[in-house]
């Protein structure tokens, strides 16, 4: 290391393309106070610098990563002082080598954390950390954060550097041993590291400056717009320079050794098993994969905490019910293999967080697993318990994923990898409805009948809350969904429909119907009552937004929300004010296709007003620069919220 830094001292400017960098693996022994820029005084604190230093070593026939971060925050404020007079550093399953904390005063004066003071111990998740108290952080201060880690070979990885802060200096550096080439890619405007050479290893270094803090807007996916960089091993030079390692085609053709290389006994268990769930070669595929997909995510249980490899066997993971999510995966193609069934395995990301870049190989993003049934066109997630074909989840949808493609040569078979889209449901399979009949006893109490459904991705969720939930605790979970009982002695009677997995087989809504009672919803105002109509549907979402839209809207996944109400209007009396019912707001797309809407109307037929409403987000994705008639859609809803009945006599 030291001949490496003073390689570095001597190179004022790596390459023309470079920018003038000193390798620092410790801090300043005489720290000096950072200015801040005008356009992030108002911030509450400030990373002066935020610098991630990876350097792979080879330490006798083993290689290691030594992880160094270095952050510098300037603390602005009161708010900024509570962020940073607490530091954590979580341990993880790396050796946390070194650590050092201080605070530079406003007045230049230095304390530093002392060792005794930096103790091991779990934060509030569980998780092992070291957390310790940063002296004197005030106003215009520093603190100063310097730690290494040492980390087991890995191929792939990534670091985020973008957060809810700005950052003036953002730095990312890989050295790698001679030999090996590794590459880098940016996202989100964080630069691609450039590549030098010195004394042999290879130097990739990039940095930004002047980092905008993106905070957490509503609707929107934040954490896959946060500017990122990854990086990964390609290339061996003293043996196949010009053989890119760690491909698609490598990931699929080791998917296919691991998991449809079968031998003769474990095809014989698999039948077995088939034959034991009541799978027949009669059945049709569809029923096929129910039976094999309700039998297993029902009664398979599967644990990370696992050492035992012959739990990762087929005769005792179906013995003993339990295995890891490998071991679930092997069974499960295994019974679609052996069954007959024609599929395509995949993996993919988390859109939500790592939107898979299928341009830039990085295996470690891949981490959910996802088949395709050619010829029933549906999709199915392979170890989602919570999830029956062709519900999947919905941070696979919109996301792109590396599926098995098999091919044949000379008799021998394997796969190569295939990129594919996982397309979002149709707004039309994803519905949350209210129908509500409304009358009033003799004392004008509202008694309520009332059906709320849910299905396709709004299901999501509440489905398993009810398969789950203790039958004693049911009561409360219907009336936190019908959301019109104060408490639970107002549900007079209740019963909920097609709570089981199984029903998203054929999208069957999940059905909570109550008898309620509501006297919350009607106030007295001389001769008037007024009906509370607009909290029949559930206190909705306010969307305010007064600083400048930076994120595109993201709503899950395209979804409908439908409601009829009926109020009978007792005798002697009538509803004085219908057209406070009536919104209309809505977008159209350039085409004149309606996108989004709020609409909510009303007929009167005799002693009966009818109420519709619907609401509906045609697209999971919009531009930020429809956030103003989304707002008046999202309030639109908030808006019905307050909507009251005037009733007087006649």
């Amino acid at each position: 290391m030291k001949k490496l830094l003073s390689l570095l001292a001597s190179c004022a400017i790596l390459t023309s393309a470079h920018a003038q960098y000193k390798l620092q693996e410790t801090w300043e022994a005489n720290p000096k106070l950072h200015q801040i820029p005008k356009e992030f005084i108002t911030e509450s604190a400030v990373f002066v610098l935020d610098s991630r230093h990876l350097h792979y070593k080879n330490e006798g026939d083993k290689t290691f990563v030594y992880r160094t971060m270095h952050r510098i925050i300037k603390v602005l404020d009161n708010k900024g002082i509570e962020s940073f007079n607490k530091i954590e550093v979580p341990i993880g399953r790396n050796e946390i080598e070194v650590i050092q904390a201080r605070t530079i005063l406003a007045n230049g004066t230095v304390k530093e954390v002392s060792k005794d003071k930096i103790k091991r111990s779990k934060n509030e998740e569980g998780q092992e950390s070291y957390i310790f108290a940063m002296e004197g952080v005030e106003k215009n201060a520093e603190v100063e954060l310097l730690y290494r880690e040492k980390r087991n070979f890995s191929v792939f990885g990534a670091e985020q550097l973008q957060f809810s802060i700005p950052t003036l200096k953002a730095e990312f550096t890989l050295i790698i041993p001679e030999g090996v080439r590794f590459e880098t890619k940016g996202y989100n405007g964080f630069p691609t590291a450039n590549d030098s050479i010195i004394d042999g290893k290879h130097f990739y270094y990039a940095t930004a400056s002047n980092i905008p803090a993106l905070d957490e807007e509503q609707y929107s996916n934040r954490e896959a717009f946060l500017m990122n960089i990854e990086y990964r091993m390609s290339y061996l030079d003293k043996e196949n320079p010009d053989v890119r390692l760690f491909t698609w085609n490598d990931l699929a053709k080791r998917l296919y050794n691991n998991y449809y290389e079968i031998s003769d006994k474990d095809k014989k268990i698999v039948e077995k098993y088939l034959r034991s769930i009541g799978v027949a070669d009669t059945d049709s595929e569809e029923q096929k994969i129910r039976k094999i997909e309700d039998e297993m995510k029902t009664n398979i249980m599967m644990s990370e905490d696992i050492d035992d490899e012959s739990y990762l066997k087929f005769d005792k993971i179906i013995d003993k019910k339990l295995t890891t999510e490998s071991g679930f995966t092997a069974l499960f193609l295994a019974c679609l293999q052996v069954a007959g069934i024609e599929h395509e395995y995949g993996l993919t990301s988390n859109r939500f967080t790592s939107p898979l870049d299928d341009k830039f190989e990085n295996w470690n993003s891949l981490d959910i697993s996802i088949v395709y049934y050619p010829k029933l066109k549906k999709w199915g997630s392979v170890n989602g318990i919570f999830y029956r074909m062709p519900i999947i989840p919905t941070a696979v949808t919109g996301n792109k994923g590396i599926f098995l493609k098999m091919t044949t040569l000379g008799g021998m078979t394997s796969a190569i990898a295939s990129v594919r889209k996982i397309p979002f449901m149709p707004v039309e399979m994803s519905n949350n409805n209210i129908y509500a009949d409304v009358h009033f006893d003799a004392n004008m109490i509202p008694q309520l009948d009332i059906k709320v459904t849910f299905d396709g991705h709004s299901a999501n969720g509440i489905r398993e809350s009810f398969v789950y939930i203790p039958k004693d605790k049911e009561k409360e979970l219907v009336q936190s969904t019908v959301n019109v009982a104060l408490k639970p002695e107002d549900i007079k009677s209740y019963k909920v429909e097609n709570a089981a997995f199984s029903n998203y087989n054929d999208n069957k809504p999940l059905n909570v119907i109550a008898k309620v009672e509501s006297p919350q919803l009607m106030e007295k105002a001389g001769a008037k009552y007024l009906f509370k109509l607009g909290d029949v549907i559930g206190r909705q979402v306010e969307m305010y937004q007064e600083k400048k839209r930076k994120l595109p809207i993201d709503i899950v996944f395209p979804h409908t929300l439908y409601r009829t109400i009926t109020v009978n209007i007792p005798d002697g009396y009538k509803v004085s004010n219908p057209e406070a019912i009536k919104i209309m707001v809505d977008h159209k797309s350039a085409s004149g296709v309606q996108t989004m809407a709020f609409i909510s109307d009303y007929k009167i037929e005799g002693k009966k007003i009818f109420i519709t409403i619907k609401e509906f987000y045609g697209q999971v994705n919009y531009p930020a620069s429809d956030i103003e008639v989304f707002k008046k859609i999202i309030n639109a809803a908030a808006d019905f919220n307050k909507v009251v009945l005037v009733l007087e006599k006649v």
